[in-house]
């Protein structure tokens, strides 16, 4: 959930529970990156091949860790992936427009 959320959930101001982050060592809250392969998953599963479920395990295996060490940084091969789906999605927005 977004910081504002977990700060309301836990009756504290969001600087107070960004500080008590900071002092348990998550330097930043990892509800972005969460969300990043979230969209990720769901990307993968419209645009890849029916037999890409080795990224789709991957992807979530990458969520699970981060689940239990938040300050774990997403790799380049996840990274490239993003990249990969970024570009995808924007070529087939410009086709379905129409536009050159």
């Amino acid at each position: 959930m977004p910081i504002s959320a977990a700060a309301k959930e836990l009756d504290v101001s969001t600087t107070t529970l960004k500080v008590r982050c900071r002092e348990l060592g998550i330097p930043d809250w990892p509800y972005l990156k969460m969300k990043c392969l979230a969209t990720l998953e769901a990307s993968v599963l419209v645009f890849a091949h029916p037999r890409s479920q080795h990224v789709i395990r991957h992807i979530r295996e990458v969520r699970q860790a981060i689940r239990q060490n938040p300050t774990l940084e997403i790799s380049d091969k996840i990274n490239i992936l993003r990249q990969q789906m970024y570009e995808l999605k924007k070529k087939r927005k410009r086709n379905d427009t129409g536009a050159v």
